[in-house]
């Protein structure tokens, strides 16, 4: 049974007493983790290892793998590194993150609650009016790196950081919540989500940069070539300090992008369906010890599609999808050993703690059927013929996929629900720990409840450090989290976590000495409607039996703790709608855009609004020869975007709209020698259509018309001029395609009044 909001307030007004207002007198405040040393390590039942080097920190965190993905979790995936790791190391069949990307990166960098720090969502999402959703880590809150770098470490991150906000993110910052800006000597990625694994928009320390891509490129191979070479480069500087190293990887979030050979090798591996998977996957986990024994299958979610009630087609397409992210994992993971491996060669794995997790459950956003590119489907829904024909594209720079909602499950077994949800589907994650040099017991799956914001207070009690007194001039630091290293010398000793709540986007949960209140909050639905559930997490490792009814006093206490950790952790007031979150957080757009050949990159988020405004193009171009090739203006990625080029002295405007709907418009007449002013007139003609004049010094070259444009906030990558360096739009001509004449400058002028 389900305890609703009314029972909930006649139960606590039985009791005489109500949750929220005696919320306080119920609450117990948890032991720092602050001011910590050797003896208070010794203390807490982990033995200080001495006499050796001080250790070596990699962090590596996967995005969107669900709980059951890893193979020495549960899956049948081919995954060495994971299973090197779990050999020789410690698994956490209990460690627990926040239900969405951002804030479980704040947890760990910060070992503070993501809220309390200002990233209670992601930066997309952002409220600048609210302090525990600004989107970015407080400056008073010190990081991991800055943390390790005050004591002798070299600091160096790859890959997504996403606690930027959306304004700072073009090439000209400002750069304070960059990773240099938090801590780190060296960063190479990216700032959002969903990257395009073959066009990817990266940065080097606070600088745009266009990596060499050979028709082998991935960025998830790129990554780890550049961490190789942070740390060899570190190596050859300064052998006698240690470093910290974080790669960050896009892998498996949508789009699943990865090799042709790598999803190659998954064919037909899933034509068995999510279903099955999921009851192989259980048994697996009991056999290999991640869950108990007396561990029970939750029935399927809710929302849940069952793999019998699809039709052929729709199996034999949530099948190719599966292999797409199976490929995506796999390749992954022949990542990290490659990373493993440059360390034992420069022989300092030895002494290389060595972190490996996830920063959510798996999603099933993607429904039913999937998605062959995910912006269309999202926004506008795709046609299943369409997405149907297209089912070899998959994975490949053609499509922005992901896979079918059904295998989320599977991938999250036994637990119920997914990314963004606060039930264990959406918060337990994956956590393997290694150190050679250390003495961790080998082989060894622990289970004390923790969580992200653990993480931090480790890894100082196991490299002996201490927490600075003081962070850029403001007072003595403390940290929510509470160390788990007393686990690898004591394994079968009882938690020492103290209450943990958790939100998400309504979302809300709270933990406390092995019961859990949870509620999954309906999108628009007044929260004080909300069900509240309760579980005994002790002794029912996937919240199968709901004890609402049962302890209803229990219940209401926690609910009571919930409230009082969102006061004091700046989790209210909550928010539900996304869409309205995204609008208010793009930057307010401009009247006047001024473009250079060969500038830095704009964010896509700062582009002119050509979408929602009437515009106007003007590039003034010097013209010396007939032969005119290059790009003017380009924006947008391989899925999407527009872009203005001369080809052999004709000038062509590319929209791509989808690949299915590509507008195009090429000069009848050659572009002729002489200094020149291109316009293209962009109004518009209905809702949706616009129409473009386009014009050579006040003469007519034609109209073009556009029956559809995207949002500025739908594409993926920014604005280029001159030349495009980035993601091929048209695919008219071979990068970087640079203006052959002289450029002056491209203006754009948006009518915002």
């Amino acid at each position: 049974m389900q305890l609703s909001r009314r029972r909930f307030l006649e139960v606590i007004a039985a009791s005489g007493a109500s949750g929220v207002v005696n919320a306080k007198s119920l609450y117990k405040e948890p032991t720092p983790s602050s001011q910590l040393n050797q003896n208070s390590i010794a203390d807490k039942g982990w033995t200080p290892r001495v006499n050796i080097r001080q250790p070596n920190i990699v962090i590596a965190v996967l995005d969107d793998v669900g709980f059951a993905d890893l193979s020495c979790f549960g899956s049948d995936y081919e995954m060495p590194f994971s299973e090197s790791m779990a050999k020789n190391g410690t698994r956490f069949n209990n460690f627990h993150v926040t239900a969405v990307c951002a804030p479980t990166r704040a947890c760990l960098f910060t070992g503070r609650n993501a809220h309390s720090v200002g990233v209670g969502n992601i930066a997309e999402w952002a409220q600048k009016d609210q302090p525990g959703y600004n989107g970015w880590i407080r400056q008073d809150a010190a990081t991991m790196a800055e943390i390790f770098a005050q004591q002798g470490y070299y600091t160096s991150a790859c890959g997504k950081w996403h606690m930027t906000p959306l304004e700072d993110q073009n090439g000209t910052g400002p750069f304070d919540h960059w990773p240099t800006g938090r801590g780190f000597d060296h960063w190479y990625g990216f700032h959002g989500s969903a990257v395009d694994h073959w066009h990817p928009e990266l940065f080097e320390n606070v600088s745009p940069t266009y990596p060499d891509k050979g028709k082998d490129y991935h960025l998830s191979v790129d990554l780890v070539d550049k961490s190789i070479s942070y740390i060899q480069n570190h190596l050859a500087a300064a052998p006698e300090k240690p470093f910290f190293h974080y790669i960050g990887f896009g892998a498996c979030h949508f789009p699943l992008h990865v090799p042709a050979e790598d999803i190659e090798r998954q064919r037909g591996k899933f034509d068995q369906g999510y279903d099955l998977a999921r009851k192989k996957r259980f048994e697996r986990q009991k056999i290999l010890g991640i869950v108990p024994e007396e561990a029970s299958l939750p029935e399927a979610n809710g929302s849940h599609i069952k793999w019998d009630d699809l039709s052929a087609d729709e199996r034999r397409y949530a099948a190719r999808t599966q292999e797409i992210y199976a490929a995506f994992l796999e390749h992954t993971d022949a990542q990290m050993q490659r990373l493993i491996q440059a360390l034992k060669d420069e022989n300092v794995y030895d002494d290389t703690i060595v972190i490996f997790t996830s920063d959510n459950g798996a999603t099933a956003s993607a429904g039913r059927n999937g998605m062959h590119d995910v912006r269309r489907g999202s926004y506008l829904g795709e046609p299943w013929a369409e997405r149907l024909a297209n089912i070899d594209l998959l994975g490949s720079e053609l499509s922005q996929p992901a896979n079918v909602g059904g295998w989320a499950q599977a991938s999250n077994t036994p637990l119920k629900w997914y990314k963004s949800d606060t039930y264990e589907g959406g918060i337990r994650s994956p956590l393997l720990i290694t150190w050679p040099n250390g003495n961790l017991p080998k082989g060894q799956i622990n289970s004390q409840y923790h969580h992200a914001i653990d993480l931090l207070p480790t890894l100082l009690n196991m490299a002996n450090l201490e927490v600075p007194t003081t962070h850029k001039g403001h007072r003595s630091l403390e940290l929510h989290g509470t160390s788990f290293a007393y686990t690898f010398d004591n394994p079968n000793v009882a938690t020492r976590k103290g209450p943990q709540y958790y939100e998400t986007l309504g979302d809300r949960a709270m933990w406390k000495d092995g019961w859990k209140a949870v509620t999954r909050h309906v999108k628009g639905q007044d929260f004080n409607k909300d069900v509240w559930e309760l579980y005994n997490t002790a002794e029912d490792y996937s919240e199968t039996r709901n004890l609402a009814d049962a302890e209803p006093q229990r219940l209401s206490e926690l609910i009571a703790f919930w409230h009082a950790d969102a006061q004091r952790y700046d989790v209210l007031p909550l928010e539900d709608d996304t869409l309205k979150l995204y609008k208010a957080s793009v930057p307010q757009p401009r009247s006047t855009h001024v473009f250079y050949p060969g500038m830095t990159r704009l964010d896509r988020l700062s582009a002119p609004d050509i979408y929602n405004y009437n515009s106007l193009i003007t590039a003034e171009m010097t013209v010396r020869t007939r032969d005119i090739n290059g790009v003017i203006l380009a924006s947008g990625d391989s899925s999407s975007g527009y872009e203005l080029f001369m080809q052999k002295g004709y000038l062509h405007i590319v929209y791509v709209y989808t690949r299915d709907a590509v507008y195009t418009f090429k000069s009848r007449r050659r572009i002729p020698i002489g200094e020149h002013k291109l316009t293209v007139e962009i109004s518009k003609a209905d809702l949706d259509s616009r129409v473009a004049k386009v014009a050579l010094d006040d003469q007519s070259l034609g109209v073009m018309l556009l029956p559809k444009l995207w949002p500025i906030y739908t594409p993926n990558s920014g604005i280029r001029c001159g030349e495009n360096r980035h993601a091929p739009i048209s695919r008219a001509y071979t990068s970087p395609f640079v203006f052959n004449q002289t450029l002056k400058r491209v203006i754009v002028d948006v009518e915002t009044s």
